[in-house]
């Protein structure tokens, strides 16, 4: 059995890529149901119930937080994770280098492999690419499902060159050993990408059992501006500004109140606490992608 899990408002052409979905499991004659989230952590809920039903696989059509929300529910289980990217930053897809039409996806399923990634954990919730806090987490605070439809990529941009002119906190980054960093936005990646298909972390490895953080450390907001033309042109580790460091876990809290963000969607305030788990998801994955070491 397959379960489709699909969000209604991951954009306006995604009852498009679900009548394909359908199509493209019918004519197959592969078994299958097709489930609409209504809520946050629907995903959650029904990706479990399909773990313990035995499904074979979930096929997560949406965006990073719906991906997000699957994972979730699937971790620590046998059923595998497919995923049909349609969303705003789609993260997930280009980590894992997806094809990007829907049957290219979906033939993974039988052409692909399956490999095993640990899940990370901001707090008491999973996650699977990245997280942050400060500047850029509170941009995702900001945005809404309208205007992530309306503009895609563009609506962080907007969101963010708006929340520029705002005050921005101070972060306090403690690291194992009680080694402690103040910094002005933190990013805490497992693999290599950012939206907008940036590498932020050349050093970043999926399958590993650590976090690579990317710390900016120089405070105004016109150093944000900077570390993001930066990152657009792969010269931000380079600065002196900006510490890179690979990491098991983080403990980040703020002198006002901050925000915290998984996936690419809203957590809540700081503090936070950042681990990688040993709850393992088995992720559907084109054959050339690289296999964690045995």
């Amino acid at each position: 059995m397959i379960d489709v899990i699909h969000n209604p408002v991951a954009g306006p052409k995604v009852v498009n890529r679900i009548d394909r979905v359908r199509a493209y499991l019918s004519a197959r004659g592969l078994p299958f149901r097709i489930r609409e989230t209504a809520a946050p952590g629907d995903a959650v809920v029904m990706a479990r119930e399909a773990a313990l039903e035995g499904a074979d696989a979930v096929v997560a059509v949406g965006g990073d937080g719906t991906m997000n929300e699957a994972a979730d529910g699937l971790a620590g289980s046998a059923t595998r994770l497919a995923f049909v990217p349609h969303g705003t930053g789609n993260v997930f897809a280009r980590e894992f280098s997806l094809p990007e039409s829907v049957e290219g996806c979906l033939d993974l399923l039988s052409s692909g492999k399956t490999i095993s990634i640990r899940m990370a954990k901001a707090n008491d919730r999973r996650f699977v690419l990245l997280a942050s806090a400060g500047f850029d987490a509170e941009v995702v605070e900001r945005m809404t499902s309208r205007q992530k439809n309306l503009l895609g990529i563009a609506a962080y941009v907007l969101c963010g060159a708006q929340h520029l002119l705002r005050s921005q906190p101070t972060l306090w980054l403690e690291f194992p050993g009680r080694d402690r960093v103040e910094a002005q936005a933190v990013l805490v990646v497992r693999g290599k990408k950012y939206g907008g298909n940036v590498t932020i972390a050349p050093g970043g490895d999926i399958a590993g059992e650590t976090f690579q953080v990317i710390a900016l450390l120089r405070k105004g907001r016109w150093s944000i501006a900077k570390f993001a033309l930066d990152a657009l042109r792969g010269k931000h580790t380079s600065s002196r500004h900006v510490l890179v460091r690979e990491s098991p876990s983080l403990f980040v809290r703020s002198s006002i109140p901050s925000a915290c963000q998984i996936d690419g969607e809203y957590l809540g305030p700081l503090p936070v606490r950042f681990t990688v788990t040993d709850a393992l998801l088995r992720v559907v994955v084109p054959k050339e992608f690289p296999s964690p070491p045995a």
